[in-house]
């Protein structure tokens, strides 16, 4: 059975409860990803693993809440987007940002 398309599944991201419009992004190179998780546990160890009890996530279950997501992206320069990321691992999928943002914007 192949995994499903994670542009269709909800969308888990890591936020800062306290200062708004902060999201949890990791720079590698030249690229700045903005974090999607579609697997709680997932979310769940990486939440863990950063220790700071003001992070929680969000579930982004509708197109319109994944579009509000790519924008605030784009305004913290993020430039793809990487699902499911793992430490260590290093063939989690990623995108594009404004490809990401044109797919998107298609399904409102």
């Amino acid at each position: 059975m192949p995994a499903p398309n994670p542009l269709e599944t909800h969308w888990l991201v890591i936020f800062n409860q306290t200062v708004p419009g902060e999201l949890v992004t990791i720079q590698s190179g030249t690229d700045k990803y903005a974090l999607v998780f579609t697997d709680s546990s997932l979310a769940a160890v990486f939440l863990r693993d950063l220790g700071d009890p003001r992070l929680e996530t969000s579930s982004l279950e509708t197109w319109v809440l994944k579009d509000a997501f790519l924008t605030a992206a784009g305004l913290i320069h993020a430039t793809r987007v990487m699902f499911d990321y793992e430490a260590g691992r290093h063939d989690a999928l990623s995108a594009p940002l404004e490809g990401l943002r044109g797919f998107v914007s298609q399904r409102l």
